[in-house]
């Protein structure tokens, strides 16, 4: 059966003119651990990711506000194709997603149109964060 871990991450939308105070608010204020970006994902427009215990904010660089954006809740899961097999059979539809090495993952959106990232993080350590999925 798969298991739910829990949540990995969340990326937020930062507006260019406030990259710069968002960064030091974050890594400066509130003491987040800054985390090296990926070069998978140069195309992107990442401000930078943190670590928040065992969790991640993601800072990208967009106008805060409704569309098509980059901020999402990410789930990470032990079995990704479980969680899009389930998805599916329900008539949501998964998107594929950028590659992170060490990080398969995919999309989809809610009923509300939030997005929703799975990702199996294989360099983790299971957390005692567990939830069985039917």
């Amino acid at each position: 059966m798969a298991t739910l871990r829990g949540i990995h991450h969340v990326a937020i939308s930062i507006p260019p003119e406030r990259h710069v105070a968002s960064v030091r608010f974050y890594r400066d204020v509130l003491g987040f651990e800054e985390l090296p970006v990926p070069e998978s994902l140069t195309s992107v427009p990442i401000i930078t990711w943190f670590r928040i215990g065992g969790n991640e904010l993601h800072l990208i660089e967009e106008p805060n506000d409704p569309g098509d954006v980059r901020r999402h809740i990410c789930f990470e899961v032990d079995e990704l194709e479980p969680f899009r097999e389930r998805l599916e059979r329900n008539g949501e539809q998964t998107l594929e997603a950028d590659h992170i090495p060490g990080r398969p993952r995919f999309f989809c959106y809610d009923p509300a149109g939030n997005r929703l990232e799975f990702l199996v993080d294989e360099a983790a350590e299971t957390n005692g964060r567990k939830a069985d999925v039917p």
